[in-house]
């Protein structure tokens, strides 16, 4: 079958690779109708990943149909579903307690021997392990809608539901993919005033399509602005969707009003950073950062999804064939290298019964921040 292969760093390449095979009584097979690239899949390419290895297939985000399971997978033949891109067991400890993004015996699909050492979904095929825990049903909603409950809307919504009371006021540091969809479930679960805080304008431009208040950093005073709005106090929840090197999570802390939440999505690229303790300890900041956990949550997000309440496909970019993927422009590659990764991927038979050739799309990717057509490297945080 084909699929999207690491070659090394800021190398991929569309090629044959065998088809999956059952493995365990608990796996799946699916004919992926859709799959998606995510920043970590950048991180991937452009070699940051310790244990990714030349032909590896990528892709953890995707949609697809079954068409072969284990005797101890729930879900008929021709379900239609969504992956979540965490494995996990259910059985475990951790996933006994619901965490399960620290599963003893789970994986990421495309991300090397660190990670399980899955193949990824960016194919014709994929193997599911543990498919009655990561796969989950989504009938006729649209592909380009249920995907992003696979991954970054699922995210953001652990990031914002267990901590979000209706009229609250939210602030959310970055106005990326996985920003952008904090903003969307803090307005469908009733939150009161929703600010965006982002240096790029046409990053606020989709922010202000949600119903957020605006804030670009370059020409005024976030804090100064948030604390006039909330009557001298600050957000009650704020959400850093960034990550990076820390200069957003500071930001975030400043932004939260006394007995506020900040809770931080974004992925670091740092081990540590300064904390205000003092300054924390005598507002009762509450500090929340973990990876996510998408199958907690993600039962959720399909229902409001089903619903129309969570509508989040407007962050794809780009869309194109499988074996376009090497070429898709512009992303970051090596001095002389031309073209980059492709993500998002289409297998749907058409009424005759072949299969065509696949389209992919990706959805936005947090490190270059590439966003509708955005893709132009962040400055600031």
């Amino acid at each position: 079958m084909r699929a999207v292969v690491y070659k090394g760093p800021f190398q991929v390449a569309v090629e044959e690779v065998p088809e999956p095979r059952l493995e365990a009584d608990t796996d799946a097979l699916l004919e992926v109708e859709l799959a998606a690239i995510c920043g970590s899949d950048l991180h991937i390419y452009q070699g940051k990943i310790a244990g990714v290895l030349p032909g590896t297939v990528l892709g953890h985000e995707f949609v697809g149909r079954i068409v072969e399971k284990g005797p101890l997978v729930p879900f008929p033949l021709g379900e239609r579903v969504v992956g979540s891109f965490q494995v996990a067991c259910g059985e475990c400890a951790a996933c006994r307690k619901g965490q399960y993004f620290a599963c003893l015996r789970g994986g990421v699909y495309g991300f090397g021997l660190a990670l399980g050492n899955l193949q990824g979904a960016q194919a014709k095929r994929v193997r599911v392990p543990f498919a009655r825990h990561t796969l989950f049903p989504i009938g006729d909603l649209p592909a380009e809608e249920a995907i992003l409950a696979g991954d970054i809307l699922t995210t953001a919504y652990g990031g914002v539901r267990p901590f979000l009371a209706p009229g609250m006021s939210v602030a959310v540091v970055g106005s990326g993919p996985v920003g952008l969809m904090a903003q969307m479930v803090a307005h469908a679960l009733g939150a009161g005033p929703v600010f965006a805080i982002d240096p790029e304008e046409s990053r606020l431009e989709k922010a202000k399509a949600l119903g957020s208040f605006p804030l670009n950093p370059k020409a005024e005073d976030p804090v100064a602005r948030i604390r006039k709005a909330t009557e001298g106090l600050g957000a009650d929840l704020v959400v850093e969707a960034v990550g990076g090197e820390g200069e957003a999570f500071k930001l975030a802390l400043r932004l939260a009003g006394p007995g506020g939440v900040v809770s931080s999505l974004g992925v670091p690229t740092v081990e540590k950073v300064d904390y205000p303790w003092l300054s924390a300890f005598s507002r009762g900041i509450t500090l929340r950062s973990a990876l996510a956990n998408v199958p907690r949550w993600i039962g959720e997000v399909l229902a409001l999804q089903k619903a129309g309440r969570l509508k989040g496909s407007f962050v794809f970019s780009h869309r194109l064939p499988l074996e376009e993927a090497p070429e898709v422009p512009p992303l970051p590659r090596a001095p002389g290298q031309q073209g980059g990764p492709g993500t998002l991927k289409q297998n749907r038979p058409p009424a005759g019964g072949f299969l065509p050739p696949t389209p992919l799309v990706y959805h936005g990717l947090p490190v270059c921040k590439v966003v509708c057509n955005k893709t132009r490297p962040r400055r600031g945080f």
